[in-house]
Formats: C-alpha cells, structure tokens, sequence
C-alpha cells in the first residue's frame, strides 16, 4: 500500500487554490443545447458561464494581491472590499469603453464607411480598455482588463 504525503499549505495559499476551483465550466451544458430549438435556454447558461468566470477572475485578483499578508480577522473583510472595488472599476471601465465605441459609431458616420475602419476602431478600443484597466491598481489590487474587455464586447 503506497504511503501518503501530508501536504502543508498555508491558509492563504488554500484561499488562493479555492478561487480558482470555484469557476464552473459550462462547455459541457452549452453543448447539450441546440441553439436553434431553445436559444433564450442557450444564452441563459452560457451568459450563466461568463458571470461565473467573472467571479473566478475577480476573487482570484482579489486573493492574489493578499498572499504576502497573514490572515487575520480583518482578512475576509478586505477580501470582501476589494472583491467590490475591482468589480465595480473593471465593469466600469469597460462599459465606458464600449459605450463611447458605441456613440463613436453612432455620430461619427464617416467611421462606418468601410468594414476595415470599423473593425480596426473596435479592436482598439478593446486593447485601449484592457490596458487602462490593467494599469490601475487600488488598495494593492491591479484591475482585471479581461472583465472590461467582457464587458466592452457585450456593450
């Protein structure tokens, strides 16, 4: 009978290891589904499966900013903070990002004239939101630009 290995990992790092086990793969579920015969179905668990990884993304920001730190009573507190914070500022940025692509399009015609120009301008925007996001960091937390770039690509 093969011996067992305790591992030792400190209560951080197991916090750490938990916000990424915590997003749920929907692939399995969206490929049960025909689109075509329920497509409210559809886009209900798949929009179900990119707020889940939002989430994941977000706490796992959140736990990583904290490892350097001993976990105390005031730990989940912060966790709860700044979870709210990078979620508030990343879906902020990235709904001004696409709104204003959104405007851009909508008052500036000349922009629409051919599909390069249009495609070009939403690419960058894109990247511009990412890279905004990703160079702000608050109470030790960086950003995530994955969540506003999500966001700016449903806006």
């Amino acid at each position: 009978m093969p011996e067992t290995v305790p591992v030792e990992m400190s209560f951080m790092a197991i916090l750490m290891f938990t916000s990424l086990l915590c997003s749920s793969d929907v692939v399995a579920a969206v490929s049960c589904i025909d689109f075509n015969a329920s497509p409210k179905l559809f886009s209900c668990v798949f929009g179900e499966g990119v707020f889940n990884d939002i989430v994941s993304i977000v706490l796992f920001n959140t736990v990583k900013g904290l490892q350097s730190k001993a976990f105390t009573k005031a730990t989940p507190f912060i966790i709860i903070a700044q979870f709210i914070v990078l979620a508030l500022v990343s879906i902020g940025i990235g709904a001004a990002y696409g709104l204003a692509c959104s405007l851009i399009f909508k008052h500036f015609r000349f922009v629409t004239s051919t599909t390069s120009t249009e495609t070009f301008l939403m690419v960058v925007m894109g990247v511009l939101s990412y890279f905004t996001t990703n160079g702000i960091i608050i109470m030790g937390v960086e950003m995530s630009g994955l969540i506003a770039l999500l966001v700016y690509a449903i806006l």
